[in-house]
């Protein structure tokens, strides 16, 4: 939906988002993260390095992404996921399914001829079939650091998928006191955005409880259609506050739009 500048590109890394950067947790929560992304050429595009905010609200099967103009809200008890532009005043919402969000935007781009969408429909059916082929292992180290006001602990993630290996450190903390088995029910649920990643998940989530805490810091090197894309983000803030009635929803005033 060009009007409401999210594109097929973003839907998809929305969700990959969710694997590189682990550490979900409980109920009102608030987090603030710095992110930083490398320039990198991509498909013959150069785009340019790119730093931004990212504050984060947790609530109970509810997860709203605050960056920019932009806000990103998950309900896992509705299954929906609502892109909200602040700046335009509008939001368009729909279905927690990767593949059912990327064909609906399909459908409803009007840029798109008939013969293009279909195109886009079968890139997109591969693309999909690529990422389920995932596997993901984490290993503990004995490195220890303080990182801000928290101490944390060292972890080396390896994500290998068909386009091959990428590489996450990640560095935890349990100086935050959080439920943890919450934290990983969370995580669960939003992957299964990614409906071709159902039969691995038992697995998946078995690595990624080896994380002990949440994470303060981490740096990736991500592999994307032969690029290498380094990426990094650092916890800034972190409170229990309670968010405001109807956070979790579009604002009122707000025009919806199709994607």
């Amino acid at each position: 939906m060009k009007r409401e500048q999210i594109s097929l590109h973003t839907l998809i890394l929305c969700a990959i988002c969710i694997l590189a950067f682990p550490g979900f947790v409980h109920a009102d929560v608030y987090l603030k993260y710095k992110q930083h992304v490398d320039p990198f050429n991509v498909m013959g595009q150069d785009q340019p390095a790119k730093d931004a905010v990212r504050e984060t609200w947790i609530a109970k099967d509810m997860i709203r992404n605050d960056e920019g103009q932009q806000t990103v809200i998950m309900r896992l008890d509705k299954k929906l996921v609502y892109f909200i532009n602040k700046e335009q005043k509008t939001y368009a919402e729909l279905p927690m399914d990767v593949e059912k969000m990327a064909k609906q935007a399909i459908e409803h781009d009007q840029s798109m001829s008939e013969q293009e969408k279909d195109e886009a429909k079968r890139f997109l059916k591969e693309m999909l079939k690529d990422m389920s082929k995932i596997s993901i292992t984490v290993r503990e180290t004995d490195e220890k650091r303080q990182i801000g006001s928290w101490n944390c602990r060292k972890y080396i993630q390896t994500t290998t998928t068909s386009t091959g290996p990428s590489m996450t450190e990640i560095w935890a903390t349990k100086d935050i006191n959080l439920d943890y088995t919450l934290l990983n029910r969370m995580y669960a649920a939003s992957m299964m955005m990614m409906p071709s990643m159902k039969d691995s998940i038992d697995d998946i989530m078995k690595e990624m409880s080896k994380v002990q805490g949440v994470t303060v810091y981490s740096s990736s090197t991500t592999s994307v259609m032969d690029t290498q894309i380094k990426s990094s983000q650092q916890l800034l803030a972190y409170a229990d506050r309670k968010a405001p009635a109807g956070f979790y929803e579009p604002p009122q005033g707000y025009s919806k739009h199709e994607m």
